[in-house]
């Protein structure tokens, strides 16, 4: 039994040491993401406005039975005259039950028949608010993988760059001790390694708050997360035109779908308020069964049964105002949810544009900040080599050390820069998909 609760706990702790990859947490954010889920209960419980919409326009029916008991008492005159002349008492006691059914069916209600197709456009419209919430999963699960992954290469990089000024400072401290330096050298190299040592610090704190984002939007902590590869294939974007992925953005962006099906939906609610003045047709049926039971002994009890069938018109007079005020903010409604398609479409195609160039740029750059590491390397090189003979002093050993980690952070940050803005364009372009994600878990170390 211990051996079996060994070899348990030990297959527990692997698992828990093993690197998440993109598509395990993406995984994680889809079933334990609270704003998600969110949007899919809030999904689920918009499909029911057709429903009741639609009721209005279905016939209605309602059953009553009630039992009553009366006991009346009054007083009367008696104008007979004899000995029985002046006020008389008369009490009255008995039973009524009544049974009613009545039944309704809409023939002509235009209010109600705009309120149903709203509703449908409406429910269209929650589709699509859903599938602009998954599809922002999937962008925001990509922001805080990839925040871990550039929380990590600072961290690195700064690890680094703390060890090689320590390194120098050390080395500084040991020619002035021989008499090679000045103090001076000595104050430079350990300014250079507290501003390294601060910076380390700040980077360890970043790296545990993008965990922190990352437990958040899966509900579970992770201490390990799959690096990229080092060689990618990140190029230009295709189609290679700007225009073309606007126009997909046009057709296919979530958030404009939804505001032409917002517009189309208030353009219906508008219509329906407009025809509260028109007369409504409605079939009516009803049926009763009364039975009342005799007061006296010397009567029977009576039984009353009705049919009526008809067809009631309504026609609207007078509401105070509230039907015209309500046609007014009606036409105002559709107003302005014809700004708000417009702003959404202004504003996709300046995302789109900005993106599409940002993302040219940025392979550009990935190739220009790689050579810059190459060259900043070589520059270490021969300055601690000129420091070592004497032709360069420590200052110039430090700035070209820190050229060198700042080149490996601008490159690293340039790779994560290509990733998200890649997966942003792809998002205002109504394209972005699970597979998109699946496709970047490929470029992970140990990707598929």
């Amino acid at each position: 039994m211990n051996k079996l609760l060994s070899l348990t706990t030990a297959l527990l702790a692997s698992a828990s040491l093993q690197a998440a990859d993109l598509s395990t947490i993406y995984q994680q954010a889809a079933s334990n993401d609270a704003e998600i889920a969110a949007a899919r209960a809030t999904r689920e419980a918009n499909s029911y406005n057709v429903t009741i919409a639609r009721g209005a326009l279905l016939p209605q029916a309602q059953l009553s039975y009630g039992i009553n008991k009366y006991d009346t008492e009054a007083e009367s005159i008696n104008l007979a005259g004899g000995a029985g002349a002046g006020y008389i008492d008369i009490e009255k006691d008995y039973d009524l039950k009544a049974l009613q059914v009545q039944a309704s069916q809409t023939l002509f209600n235009l209010n109600s028949w705009y309120n149903y197709q709203a509703a449908v456009t409406g429910d269209s419209a929650a589709g699509l608010e859903l599938q602009l919430a998954e599809q922002q999963l999937l962008l925001r699960t990509a922001q805080a993988y990839f925040n871990v992954l550039r929380a990590q290469d600072n961290l690195s990089t700064a690890q680094a760059e703390e060890k090689a000024v320590k390194r120098s400072l050390e080395q500084t401290k040991q020619r002035f001790d021989v008499g090679l330096i000045a103090i001076t050298d000595v104050h430079e190299a350990q300014a250079a390694y507290d501003l390294s040592y601060v910076n380390l610090l700040g980077q360890e704190a970043a790296l545990d708050i993008s965990y922190e984002a990352l437990e958040q939007l899966t509900g579970q902590r992770f201490d390990r997360v799959v690096p990229l590869k080092a060689e990618v294939p990140m190029e230009l974007p295709e189609p290679a035109n700007a225009d073309d992925w606007v126009q997909s953005g046009l057709s296919k962006y979530a958030g404009v779908l939804l505001a032409e099906a917002g517009k189309d939906s208030v353009r219906l609610q508008r219509n329906a308020a407009r025809s509260n003045h028109l007369p409504t047709v409605q079939l009516t049926a009803a049926y009763s069964d009364a039975e009342q039971a005799p007061f006296s002994t010397f009567k029977d009890p009576t039984d009353s049964k009705a049919t009526v069938v008809g067809v009631q018109l309504t026609v609207p007079l007078l509401a105070g105002g509230s039907l015209y005020g309500q046609s007014k903010q009606a036409a105002l409604n559709f107003a302005a949810a014809d700004y708000q398609l417009e702003k959404q479409r202004r504003d996709v195609r300046q995302n789109i544009r900005s993106l599409f160039r940002q993302v040219q740029t940025d392979t550009l750059n990935i190739k220009a900040r790689k050579q810059a590491i190459t060259s900043a390397q070589s520059a270490v090189e021969a300055t601690e080599t000129g420091y070592r003979v004497g032709t360069r002093n420590i200052v110039e050993v430090l700035d070209a050390q820190k050229n060198l980690y700042r080149a490996q952070r601008d490159y690293a940050n340039a790779r994560y820069d290509y990733i998200l803005n890649l997966l942003n364009l792809k998002f205002f372009a109504g394209t972005l998909n699970e597979g998109d994600l699946q496709a970047l878990n490929g470029w992970l170390a140990n990707g598929a």
